[in-house]
């Protein structure tokens, strides 16, 4: 079949009602026609599809495609788009306190116990919306004030060189009472049917590249410091 100018293949085994699927998913059509757009896309073979629960989940293709005469590296993992967000949490009457929860959980891709803020996919949802529910479902913070803004306008890439998947790192400044804060210690949390079971961890804001090997974390970080400086800044001009 062709899609937008493209032939598009199945492997043997991915029925035609799966295929027809792939074909709808935002993370196949999306990357299909960027890729299109960008070089010079010839074929694309779709060797295998994961489906997480009713919806495509990942999608592996391998693609003919060439850039300035030379071809690419063939094989990709499209995946949705995602989403962090890093709760910074001060504590009220202690305005210099401040701390960044995260959660610690399973993670098989890797074969190892990560700790990491609190992220996931967006699911047909505003992004906003998106990182609130993970907040909520990995921690238990469900926020009824504070507001998550973007550390970065545009999506960071984690893993360019295989995996389509793009990131919009949040942030969200939270005040609590010191035994709010003591009540996050050690929390379950994460979804049972979507095999999702974290603890959640308090880290001093100061420490947490200490506490995490998470590429994303490190970067919200970062940005995080580079935002409280323009803040500061901008205060100072002001006054």
């Amino acid at each position: 079949m062709t899609q937008q100018n493209v032939p598009v293949r199945f492997a043997t085994g991915i029925s035609s009602e799966l295929q027809e699927k792939v074909l709808k998913a935002p993370q196949f059509s999306n990357w299909l026609e960027k890729t299109r757009l960008n070089f010079d896309l010839r074929s694309v073979l779709v060797r295998d599809v994961l489906m997480f629960g009713t919806r495509v989940g990942f999608v592996v293709v391998e693609a003919d495609a060439w850039n300035e005469g030379a071809k690419m590296p063939c094989f990709a993992m499209l995946r949705d788009p995602t989403i962090s967000i890093m709760p910074v949490v001060t504590i009220k009457d202690a305005v210099d306190e401040k701390y960044v929860v995260l959660v610690r959980e399973a993670r098989l891709p890797v074969g190892q116990m990560v700790t990491a803020l609190p992220a996931g996919v967006i699911d047909g949802e505003a992004v906003e919306i998106a990182a609130l529910r993970e907040l909520r479902e990995e921690t238990g913070l469900n926020l009824t004030a504070g507001k998550p803004y973007r550390l970065r306008d545009t999506p960071v890439f984690l893993s360019p060189g295989g995996s389509s998947e793009e990131m919009i790192l949040y942030a969200v400044d939270i005040v609590l009472t010191r035994a709010e804060l003591d009540g996050l210690f050690n929390r379950k949390a994460g979804l049972a049917d979507e095999h999702e079971h974290t603890t959640v961890c308090v880290v001093p804001l100061e420490d947490m590249p200490r506490h995490t090997p998470n590429a994303h974390c490190l970067l919200s970080w970062h940005l995080y410091q580079q935002h409280c400086a323009d803040l500061k800044s901008a205060q100072c001009v002001r006054g």
